[in-house]
């Protein structure tokens, strides 16, 4: 597996610096709502995205912190619906998948950003074709969506953002390119995680409340935004910088300590 490193790319986001502090302090859970990236925030990264899995303990983790703050618990994720629910388990939680091109409310209701594409079937073709030619790039093919992957190739890190801009080309103005960490991903234009949050947040049980949300690449930065434009607070999960998160975490694991903690907390204020 490769290092967590990004490879400097002109199409990573321009994002500022600023001071974070260590760690975010335990909030009320009757006060906030969660937004919860999964991957390399939730559960550790995997050589793929078919290798990911998630501990028995987080399901019910997540699960219970969801009842508790009255179902203001969204995940977010580049994976598609069906992909986080495979994962986690909780086909329940409110959640927005393919950075936000999927966003599914409380109700269960799922309203998608389809863009549109023509081209796509060749498109597919396209990236296949070129993954054939480098050893260690991943073609993941999701719901009008594709990504190519290069954790096992980081030197091809150019190649690779080359590829993904002459399928750009070729798909046309409804789509748009997202980097990430070791992976660029061909989606429909103007939804992000931030949209997403937006969307929810102007929703029960989400609005009324202060956004919480935890990410950890460069696609979580959009959420950071929504939810620091909505007075709330954003937290780094590993050591990406610079990054407009106001909080910092050192990995998945001190992320689920965090839940852990504050589920015992919201735990004993209910008790009181």
């Amino acid at each position: 597996m490769a290092d967590r490193e990004e490879p400097a790319t002109p199409m990573s986001p321009d994002v500022p610096m600023r001071a974070i502090a260590a760690q975010p302090p335990i909030a009320r859970a009757d006060a906030i709502a969660l937004f919860l990236d999964v991957d390399g925030t939730l559960v550790d990264f995997a050589p793929s995205p078919g290798e990911a899995r998630a501990d028995p303990a987080l399901r019910d983790l997540l699960e219970s912190l969801a009842i508790r703050l009255d179902g203001a618990l969204a995940l977010i994720s580049g994976r598609e619906l069906d992909s986080i629910d495979a994962l986690l388990g909780l086909p329940r939680l409110a959640a927005a998948g393919l950075h936000g091109a999927q966003v599914r409310r409380v109700d269960g209701h799922v309203a998608r950003f389809d863009g549109i594409s023509t081209p796509m079937p060749a498109l597919r073709v396209r990236a296949n074709a070129f993954a054939a030619t480098v050893p260690g790039v991943l073609v993941e093919h999701k719901y009008n969506a594709i990504a190519l992957h290069y954790r096992a190739a980081p030197h091809a890190a150019t190649a690779v953002h080359a590829a993904a801009q002459e399928l750009l080309s070729e798909a046309g103005p409804t789509y748009e390119l997202m980097p990430g960490n070791a992976v660029v991903e061909l989606k429909p234009a103007g939804a992000t995680k931030g949209t997403a949050l937006a969307a929810l947040m102007r929703e029960a049980p989400f609005a009324g409340r202060i956004p919480w949300v935890f990410g950890d690449d460069f696609t979580d930065e959009h959420a950071f935004d929504s939810a620091n434009a909505l007075g709330g607070v954003s937290v780094i999960v590993g050591p990406r910088r610079p990054t407009a998160a106001q909080y910092a975490l050192a990995d998945p694991a001190a992320m689920r300590r965090w839940l852990s903690a504050f589920a015992a907390d919201a735990e004993g204020m209910e008790a009181q």
